[in-house]
């Protein structure tokens, strides 16, 4: 039993990258709730965490933030609903983003408490997961920052362009490998989360007020 566990644990890593297409994928593909895809997606992060042992990371978050990294990055993060906002012309099929929305129960009732748990939980337990348990500090790009990107396209697709969704894949790969140098050079994953979560911030309010527009 104990080598079994061993083993499963050393398999986690190789099979962790892909709990976000199995949860978000038959949560929103299958079931569309985008409840449950949420939650089964933050449940099989916090599980992965747990039986790795890396649960005393969280104060990551909290150390690396020295320099120009925190703040350049995080404008960089938060312009990313600013430009989905101007761009949106061009980047959305027309009159998807608000059926797609409602297909999946986001009423104009619901809207708000998605976005207050959203943004609460998801940058910082996505940095958690996907830059520090997921994550290396090989200036290399890694696969894991292409599996981060595409398991977006997922909830993206359909609603976006599709000249759009390569351009996009491309830029959260990138964003991925950014907020890896920036863990790596700071020690710690503040930058990162603080990216991440402007990054999710602006997205979720510009997709709300385009929704409700």
């Amino acid at each position: 039993m104990l080598t079994t566990s061993l083993q499963d644990k050393r398999f986690l890593p190789v099979i962790a990258p892909f709990a976000p297409y199995l949860t978000v994928g038959i949560g929103l593909l299958v079931l569309h709730n985008v409840w449950v895809a949420v939650l089964s997606y933050h449940a099989a992060m916090l599980i992965v965490l747990f039986v790795s042992g890396k649960r005393s990371v969280i104060s990551q978050l909290f150390r690396g933030g020295d320099g120009l990294r925190l703040p350049l990055l995080t404008l960089a993060g938060g312009l990313s609903g600013f430009l989905l906002w101007i761009l949106q012309p061009w980047v959305l099929v027309n009159g998807e983003l608000a059926a797609f929305t409602q297909s999946i129960g986001l009423t104009q009732q619901s809207w708000p408490f998605f976005i207050v748990y959203f943004v609460l939980v998801t940058p910082a337990l996505e940095e958690l997961y996907w830059s520090s348990y997921l994550g290396n500090s090989t200036l290399k790009p890694q696969l894991n920052d292409c599996l981060f990107a595409g398991y977006h396209l997922i909830v993206l697709g359909g609603i976006i362009q599709i000249g759009w969704l390569i351009i996009i894949f491309f830029l959260l790969a990138t964003a991925s490998w950014c907020w890896r140098q920036s863990n790596r050079l700071g020690g710690g994953l503040l930058s990162s989360f603080t990216s991440h979560l402007a990054a999710d911030i602006s997205i979720i309010l510009a997709a709300y007020f385009l929704v409700i527009h």
